[in-house]
């Protein structure tokens, strides 16, 4: 039975691309690079903040530039991660009612874990039982091992979580974590990318997934 929801958190619960975008742009102003669209910076989310920047950066850039790069943006990040990032409607009235239910309540991120942290207190009230991020020693997504994180401290097993997400890496990480996913279509990437990688579910709407769960309580 399903006992927990775990959810991404870029493009899932929050729409964070325009701080994202103004941070990554900020880093390439620095140095006089060119700037990055929305939809490029739509496209290259998901995979970490190292990844993001090596896919904004020239082909040309040493090991040592993009380093220089992704610190620029990192600590530009760091200080404006929620001037324009926002709950996507309906989420916050869904996290309500699933914590009225009883289920617990998990956020895992490719972002680094204390900007996880700071945004589940500054934007969510602390709804989430637990908030994992980005921590030395431990692999991001899609490897399991942050879904296993959240799973050990909400003390539940693969059979009792489903796990919900935006991108093909979530979709991934909850296959490699043995977890039911949920694809959600109004984030960072389209719905044939979710089919693609055998989302057990998609969803249009955040409301959506209440019936997932009474379904999942009934198989």
């Amino acid at each position: 039975m399903i006992k927990a929801v775990i959810f991404d958190m870029d493009g899932t619960v929050l729409n964070t691309l325009d701080d994202i975008w103004v941070a990554v742009n900020h880093a390439l102003t620095q140095q006089g690079l060119s700037l990055k669209t929305k939809d490029d910076i739509k496209q290259a989310v998901g995979n970490g903040a190292r990844t993001l920047i090596e896919r904004v950066s020239p082909s040309t850039y040493s090991s040592d530039e993009k380093n220089h790069l992704f610190h620029l943006y990192q600590s530009y990040y760091d200080t404006h991660s929620n001037i324009y990032t926002k709950p996507y409607e309906g989420i916050i009235d869904l996290l309500k009612v699933l914590k009225e239910k009883g289920y617990l309540l998990g956020v895992v991120s490719n972002k680094f874990e204390h900007l996880v942290k700071g945004l589940n207190q500054d934007v969510f009230m602390n709804l989430f039982d637990v908030s994992i991020g980005e921590v030395k020693g431990i692999p991001i997504k899609p490897a399991p091992d942050m879904v296993y994180k959240a799973l050990n401290q909400l003390h539940i097993g693969p059979d009792e979580a489903i796990f919900v997400g935006d991108s093909e890496v979530d979709i991934d990480t909850a296959k490699n974590a043995n977890v039911k996913s949920v694809g959600v279509t109004w984030g960072f990437r389209d719905e044939a990318l979710l089919r693609k990688h055998q989302a057990h579910y998609i969803i249009q709407h955040p409301i959506e997934l209440i019936h997932i769960l009474q379904k999942e309580k009934q198989s």
